[in-house]
C-alpha cells in the first residue's frame, strides 16, 4: 500500500472507505501504522485544481502523535 491508495476497513460491522495520507512507525511497538482520511460520499465535492494547495510534510506530521516517526 502507498499514499493515495483507497482502502476499506470494517468498523462496527460496517465497511468504510479511506484514503491513505501517510504512514508512521509506532515507537513503542514498532508497528507500521497508516494515517487515513475517511471518504464520506456525502462530503464529496468537485473543485477547480487551481483552488487546491499542497499540504506540507510539517503539517502532515502535526496530524500524528508526537511519539511517531514518519516514513
Amino acid at each position: 500500500m502507498k499514499i493515495g491508495d483507497i482502502v476499506t476497513r470494517k468498523d462496527d460491522g460496517k465497511e468504510a472507505q479511506f484514503c491513505i495520507i501517510g504512514f508512521y512507525t509506532d515507537q513503542t511497538t514498532g508497528e507500521k501504522v497508516a494515517i487515513v482520511a475517511m471518504l464520506d460520499p456525502n462530503s464529496v465535492a468537485e473543485v477547480s485544481v487551481q483552488e487546491l494547495s499542497p499540504v506540507t510534510l510539517k503539517d502532515l506530521i502535526a496530524l500524528t502523535a508526537s511519539s511517531c516517526f514518519m516514513h
